[in-house]
């Protein structure tokens, strides 16, 4: 297996889409959307459970949800919402990829962490707190992960042709089809680095009252089709790492981590892997979202406390 984590937002949600088992076990429940859930099989290898509270379903990952927990409206027919709360840690055996032939939209939203697609085929692209993505399923599915090993944020998951003719009634001016098509043709997604107008438009998704949160939801799901079928994407001097130097970066992190004591040099990694020290630099913080050196001091912090926690040091 890659050593990234193997997963994606819509892998994550597809723990809550239905395997042959969970059908036979959760017979009871009855979804608006269970044509859509019923195209996902064999997706999560962790343990999971799932609690109904009325319209929302949670799923939590792990014995005790020690991987998270993801919540699930059904907003319209072809249409979810799920809040994402993901800690995977180091652990990369959670989620695996299966193919899906349906046509499906995400608009992703990240709150906390860092997340990436990989985009064509030998592309990888990084985004984080406050970005914006909408992307076709089917060409930014693989060697996708999450670099800290932590995600906040949401997804807004959508089966084209079923939803369409819905959201057209919705909004007449509005071809959800010409967005996935126009998506098609291009490089398979649109990013949106976090700005005011992202702010926003996301508003008060997280926080919103529990008496309005359904009806509020699907407002704002339709609000952001609009928002993201007229956006440009942001300009920025960043751009898709290759494979190859995104295995660099890891074996980076990894010689960063392994004696935490050492006082290495960006000199020694860059020669050590022939690049330039400025390259090097460019391309950590592109992958985890920071500069090397705070990085690093960041994860020793979080070791300590680890170690402390468990009652092994003082």
């Amino acid at each position: 297996m890659n050593t990234h984590i193997s997963t994606k937002l819509g892998y994550i949600l597809q723990t809550y889409l239905f395997t042959t088992k969970l059908y036979k076990k959760c017979h009871k429940f009855n979804y608006m959307n269970e044509n859509l859930y019923g195209m996902f099989d064999k997706v999560l290898q962790s343990e999971y459970s799932i609690i109904e509270e009325g319209s929302k379903k949670t799923i939590e990952l792990g014995e005790d949800a020690k991987y998270g927990k993801m919540e699930t409206y059904s907003l319209f027919d072809g249409v979810i919402i799920a809040f994402m709360d993901i800690n995977l840690g180091n652990n990369n055996n959670i989620f695996f990829e299966d193919k899906i032939s349906s046509r499906l939209l995400q608009i992703n939203h990240c709150v906390n962490g860092r997340y990436s697609y990989a985009v064509g085929d030998d592309r990888i692209v990084y985004f984080g707190k406050g970005d914006l993505c909408v992307s076709i399923y089917d060409l930014t599915k693989t060697i996708s992960d999450f670099p800290l090993g932590y995600y906040e944020g949401l997804e807004i998951f959508i089966d084209v042709d079923v939803a369409s003719k819905h959201i057209k009634t919705l909004i007449p001016d509005f071809d959800l089809i010409d967005l996935y098509e126009s998506l098609e043709g291009s490089k398979g997604y649109r990013l949106l680095r976090a700005n005011e107008k992202i702010d926003h438009v996301i508003g008060e998704i997280y926080c919103v009252d529990d008496r309005i949160k359904e009806p509020y939801f699907k407002l704002k799901c339709l609000e952001l089709l609009l928002f993201v079928s007229i956006a440009s994407e942001t300009k920025t001097e960043s751009l898709p790492l290759s494979k190859n130097q995104v295995d660099i970066i890891e074996n980076v992190k990894n010689d960063l981590i392994n004696d935490l004591e050492s006082k290495i040099t960006i000199d020694e990694l860059a020669d050590k892997y022939g690049v330039s020290k400025t390259t090097l630099k460019n391309f950590f913080k592109e992958v985890y979202g920071k500069p090397i050196y705070k990085w690093r001091k960041e994860y020793r912090l979080d070791y300590a406390c680890r170690l402390i926690d468990e009652g092994d040091v003082s």
